[in-house]
This record gives structure tokens, sequence and C-alpha cells, in this order.
């Protein structure tokens, strides 16, 4: 059906208070023409806020968008039309109820229609009872006309306060009038009614002050009958609160939880104008405050048509469902931040390698699959950042990468970090052909270095990339990925490398060489050789560089390739340890033969200077080979940091007697600063630099020049790489006071057949040779 508008309902509300105020208007106007006299005061004074106290103990009979309350105020109107005259009783009545609205707190047309309602509801009563004659209520005649009354008084105010309802265009007029609750309501009015009627008895047969033993009686009803109304009320709450909160623990969903959350509160309310929205609650609504996470709304409903009884209540149901929705909502962000947390690295934000692992996979299974390709991608020289600036520093490198390589990027690829300083990149659909041009781009982006504490350092990447097979599964590809990248960095820094079936090979050749050469560390299975160190200006052998050498299976291998993988391995730390241990072991044999000064030189890596253990090698070391002086060379290809630590450590080595020496100078981060700051007093010029002197006049000019400064800033100088009689001299006749090493003075020796060698020189000086 169709229903009524709300314009319809205005016109219902005039037109009910215009008639109430006109039967009041008309019971007022007899009572003036007969005159004001002293019971009607006593009824003004006494009855109007009786009937405004009992009405505020109503029974409530909630249909949802609106609520009638049914008053057993008219249990006092029963009394008046029986003991006084009906216009007095009127007026006395009307006054209870005009007071009883101005003290609800409802809307005013609300309280205008519950005016006009209530005071025509007591004219019909009062026109029933009068057709008692004499108003004889005390015979069983007066009982049945005076519950006749009580029922007309009910019905017209249940019927009108329901059209209301129905007016607003909310339910049909049968679903307001036709409630369960209403034979309930029926139940308790008319006997609570029928104490009016007993009041009037009493007041006819018995003395004045008797009628006082009807208090109990009433309030004792009115209360019995607010708490069976309220009762109910609860319990149906309760148990939709109780649904609401064992439903949220199931909801997976933010969406599920916010719809939930609207649902249960109509249900709760028993209203179907319930939203949720960002602002608070207007007047004529009822309204709480509910947290979402970090998003705050308001739960609101209509509460203009609510029973009054029933308002404040709202919103304490509201509330604690608003909880509800506030813990799911916390819970539901909790289990997807932990979620995220262990999917995703902590440190930059990125997918972690499981998340990598599902998206391969998804993308291998794809039916319309197009070409994956995944690159695989390790930062260069990324621990000395750590050694030198710190973890923090670091950490903060990393994030700076991460946000390069999101920018680098194609749209759609997933960027993951799978290791310390290992990082992914799965493309999809990207033509094989594009691999390149993005790993140069990658490339380009890291080779502008990264500020660390106010300095830039230098960084490049590694790339392997790899693509997929038909048959390609996420550990397959991942691996040749990785394979391929260890192949780039073989090629040197700053490369990126394609898979090929061959580099598997190569890679595990690389990790079994790895492997076995810990095992050698750890038995002290390395050798040592001694290369000699020739003073120019003698002749003579003045000390010896001792070099690493390494038998695999009986097979010697090539010094630069094991002491890169124990670089890249981390096993440096140990190999130099275990140098250092066989050197002090053959000094007190050298000291012997040489029978007096002569220098021992070790080489060691930039990472044993960070060890923490490092210290106390060297001072055991330096303590064993009493008599012997003990070098320390460092490689300047290895681009030695001169942070605080390292200064720190080379100092403290330099106060026990040892020296430092720069070996293969001029080939790397060459600079006068550099030889100022560092603690070192021998500069060993590399091979290139003596290459091609006697060929080359520039070569000589700069050689010579190297020298110099050297000696002038009062470094020891050792050139390298003497192989031919031509370089000799040249050095000999150009740079005076200079060691020299080579192939063509001596090669790298056992130690034996360097004592015999030193002994002999001895042996042809002493005897005038």
């Amino acid at each position: 059906m169709v229903q009524p508008g709300e314009s319809l309902r205005r016109y219902y509300h005039a037109a009910t208070f215009a008639v109430g105020l006109a039967v009041f208007a008309a019971a007022a106007a007899q009572v003036l023409t007969d005159g004001l006299g002293p019971k009607l005061w006593l009824g003004v004074f006494l009855g109007a806020p009786l009937i405004a106290l009992i009405a505020r103990f109503p029974m409530v009979l909630d249909r949802g968008e609106g609520g009638i309350e049914v008053g057993f105020e008219s249990s006092i109107l029963l009394f008046l039309v029986c003991t006084m005259p009906t216009d007095q009783a009127l007026v006395i009545w009307s006054l209870g109820v005009m007071l009883t609205q101005a003290l609800s707190g409802k809307l005013l047309s609300v309280r205008l229609v519950n005016i006009g309602i209530g005071i025509i509801a007591g004219a019909l009563a009062a026109l029933i009872v009068t057709t008692l004659p004499d108003r004889d209520v005390v015979s069983p005649r007066g009982l049945i006309v005076v519950a006749c009354a009580a029922a007309v008084y009910f019905l017209t105010d249940y019927v009108g306060s329901g059209l209301s309802l129905f007016l607003a265009g909310q339910t049909t007029l049968g679903a307001e009038l036709l409630q369960s609750e209403t034979l309930w309501a029926i139940a308790c009015f008319v006997p609570l009614d029928s104490l009016g009627y007993l009041g009037a008895v009493v007041e006819r047969s018995a003395p004045w002050w008797t009628l006082g033993l009807l208090v109990v009686p009433l309030t004792t009803l009115l209360i019995a009958t607010r708490a069976v109304t309220r009762g109910r009320e609860n319990a149906r709450r309760l148990t939709v609160l109780f649904g609401a909160a064992v439903r949220a623990q199931t909801l997976t969903d933010r969406d599920a939880v916010l719809t939930s959350l609207v649902s249960d509160a109509r249900e709760l309310l028993l209203l179907r104008t319930v939203e949720l929205r960002p602002e608070a609650p207007d007047l004529g609504e009822v309204g709480v405050r509910v947290q979402l996470g970090e998003e705050v709304c308001w739960l609101t409903a209509r509460a203009a048509n609510r029973a009054r009884s029933t308002t404040a209540s709202d919103e304490q149901a509201l509330r604690a469902l608003a909880a509800v929705a506030s813990d799911a909502i916390g819970r539901l962000e909790l289990t997807t931040e932990m979620v995220h947390v262990a999917r995703h690295d902590p440190l930059t934000d990125l997918p972690n390698r499981g998340i990598l692992i599902d998206q391969i996979t998804q993308a291998l299974e794809a039916s319309d699959r197009g070409p994956v390709t995944l690159f695989f991608l390790d930062l260069d020289g990324f621990k000395p950042i750590n050694d030198r600036f710190g973890h923090g520093a670091g950490d903060r490198v990393l994030v700076e990468l991460a946000r390069r390589l999101r920018q680098c990027a194609p749209d759609g690829a997933t960027i993951a970090r799978v290791g310390g300083d290992e990082f992914a990149i799965l493309c999809t659909g990207l033509p094989p052909q594009e691999a390149g041009p993005l790993c140069e781009r990658l490339v380009a982006a890291f080779e502008t270095g990264v500020d660390v504490a106010g300095q830039r350092v230098q960084i490049s990447v590694s790339i392997g990339i790899a693509h997929a097979t038909r048959d390609e599964t996420a550990a397959s590809l991942l691996r040749n990925a990785d394979v391929a990248m260890y192949e780039a960095k073989t090629q040197g820094k700053g490369r990126y490398a394609v898979y090929e079936p061959s580099m598997g090979r190569s890679r595990l050749d690389r990790l079994e060489l790895v492997d076995e050469l810990r095992r050698a560390i750890h038995r002290r299975e390395i050798a040592l050789v001694y290369q000699p160190v020739v003073s120019l200006a003698t002749g003579r052998i003045v000390g010896a560089e001792a070099l690493a050498r390494w038998q695999r299976n009986g097979s010697p291998v090539r010094p630069d390739i094991f002491i890169s993988a124990a670089e890249e391995s981390g096993l440096i730390v140990g190999l130099g340890d275990v140098v250092l241990g066989q050197a002090a072991s053959d000094a007190a044999a050298m000291r012997e033969a040489f029978g007096g000064s002569h220098s021992l030189s070790v080489n060691i890596s930039a990472a044993q200077l960070r060890d923490p253990d490092f210290l106390e090698t060297v001072e055991r070391t330096a303590r064993t080979m009493s008599g012997s002086r003990l070098v320390l060379e460092i490689t300047e290809r290895q681009g030695v940091d001169l942070d605080a630590e390292v200064l720190a450590a080379m100092r403290t080595i330099t106060d026990m007697g040892v020296a430092f020496a720069i070996d293969d100078f001029g080939v790397g981060f060459s600079s006068i600063s550099y030889l100022h700051d560092l603690p070192a007093q021998i500069l060993k010029a590399d091979a290139a630099l003596s290459a091609g002197i006697d060929r080359d006049d520039r070569a000589r000019t700069l050689l010579r020049s190297v020298a110099f400064m050297g000696r002038g800033l009062g470094f020891d100088v050792v050139i390298e790489g003497i192989e031919r009689e031509s370089q000799l001299d040249i050095i000999r006749s150009e740079m005076p006071g200079a060691f020299a090493q080579g192939y063509f003075l001596h090669r790298p020796m056992p130690l034996d057949r360097l004592l015999q060698t030193v002994r002999s020189e001895r042996s042809g000086v002493a005897s005038g040779d």
C-alpha cells in the first residue's frame, strides 16, 4: 500500500492537538462559570504532579521506527471523574497531561499530539462514567462502566499514537496496532486503572486519609510493570549483542564488519534508518562514536519517535555494539599487519622471498603466460659500508637503494628483498630484448653512489638475468638468476649476465672450492712461499714477502682464485690468521739465516682490521717474531676506508712496532691526503708502473715521480714487477735508495730455498765475492 506523506502526519498532529485544546478550553470555561472551589485547587496542586509522576513509568511497546508508551496515569483520571464534577476532573487531567509532556524532552510536534490524544482519551473516558446515574460507582454496574471507561481510554490512546506512527510512513497501520504486546498491555492496564476506581470507593466510604494506603500497591505495580518491560527489552538486546560479538570473531573483511555493524544496530534498535557516517548525530538522533582503526565514524539512528524510556538505553546498547566492531577491526588490522610483516621485509617494506616465490609460481602457472624474467641483484662493496659506518647506516643505504629499484622497475613488476644485500625483480610480459636495457638503467641508478654520514660512497650492483623456460619452477628460476649474478660478479663490478646452463657447473665448482678452502683453513693446510725484497743500494736481500699457496687435491690453485673466493665467502679473516701463524713459525729460521735485521711482509685484508680479535693476533705474532720486523701489506685496490675504527686499529698496531705497507700503489685510489692520513711506512709501487720504464719515457717519468714523492713523504719505496735487467738499470740510476721485487731478481720460493739463498748471499759477501 502507499504510505501517507509527512505532510498528512503534520495535519493529523495539528488537528489532534486542536481538538484536545478545545476540550480543555470548554471544560475550563465551565469551571470558571461554576466557580473555583478548594477541592479544585487541591486537585490541581496534587493531582496534576501525581499524573506527571506516574507517567514516568510507562509500558513501552517499541515497534522500531517509533514506540508507543502505555501509561498508567489514567488511574488518576478515573479517580477524578468518579469523585468530582466532570469539567473539574478534565481540567485537572488536562493540566497533568500538559505537565507530563512538558517534562518529556520530546520534539514539539510529538508533545503536542500526545497532549491532544491524552485530553481526548480522558474526555471519552469521563463521558462514559457520566452515564452512571448519580455517579453510583459503588455497585457492580459502576465497576463495569469504569472498566469500559478505562478500556476506551486505552484504545483511544493506543490507536491515536499508532496512527501517528503509521502516518510517518514507516509501517502499516496493522503492524502498529496488532502487536503481540497489546494483550500484555491491556492485562496490566486494567488492573492498574482499577486502583483509581478503588480509590473512589474508599473516598466515598472511608475517611480521606485511608487513600494513602493505595500508594503501596500503586507503586509496586508501576515498578513491577516497568521491570518486566525493561527486562524483556534488555534480554532481547543482550541476545543481539551476544550474536554480534560471536559473529564479529568470524569476519575476515573490513567491509563485512561495517555491514554487520549497521545490520546489528538495526536489529538492536528495531530501526531501519541506521547509518555509519563521519558526522555526529543531529538533533532528534541517537548516536555513538565508533573507532575503526585510525578512522572515526558515528553510528546514528533517528530518535524523534523513539519511546522516551528507551532513548538512553539505545545509546548504551549502541556503545557496546561499537566496541564489538572496534575490537573486530582492531583484530583484522593486527592480523593484516602480522601477515604483512611475515611476508615483507621489515626494513624496506618490500616483499620477501616467500612472496617472490609465490609470485613466480603464479606467473609460471598462468594460462596466458607470456615471457617471465627474473633479475637477481647483489650489491658490490656493501659489507665495507656496514663495517665502516655501522649497521644503522647500512640499513639506511638499503632503504635508499630499494627506493631506486622501485623507480627503475617496470610497472607491475614484483620487487623483493631476498637476503641481506640481495634483491630480485620479477617481470612478466617483458620482451627478452628489453632485459639488457633495464639492467643498464639499474646499474646506472646505483653508480651515482649514496650519501653515508655526510660522505659520498660509491656502490655498484651485479645482476643476473634468468628467462623462464616451459618446465621452469620458481626454485629453479631463482637459482638460475642467482648463478647468473655470480657470473656477472666474476666479470667485474657493475655488470650483468644472462643465465646459460654452463654457468651452473661453474657456480657449483665455485661452491665446492669454497667448501674445500674452508676445510683447508681449518686444518691449516695453507702453505707459504717467500719472495725476497732486495735493496738496490747494496744488492742484498733485506726481507721477504710471505705469499699463500694452496693445493686442492694435489693440484695448485691460482692465488687470485682462492683469495678472491675467501674474500667473497668471508673466509679471508681465517686465511689471514693461518698465514700470520705460519709466518711467525718460520721467522725464527729466517732470523738465524739473515743474522741481523730483516723484514717479513704479510698481506692482510681490510676486513681483518675490523675483526675484534685481530689486534691480539698481531700482538701474538709480533711477540713470536721478536728480532724480525713484521710488515702488514694492505693492497690499495681494496680502497682502505680511513674511518676512525680502522685508523685506531692501525695506530695501535704501529705502536707495537709493526709497520704497514701500501701494496699495489698507483692503480687504486691514490691521493696525497690518503698517504698523509694512513699510518704506513712503506710504499710498494705496482708492477704496472714499472712494466714499460725501459721503453717509454712517460712511464719512466711517472715511476720516478711516485718514488720521489714516496721518499719525500718519508716512505720506504719498493718497486714491484722487475723482470728485465734494463728495468733494474733504470731504477738503480734514477731512483737511488729504492728497494725492488720481481722475477728477474728472485721468484717466490719455499722457506728452505729462501734460507739457502740468504745464507749463500751472506757467505759470498763474507768471502769478498
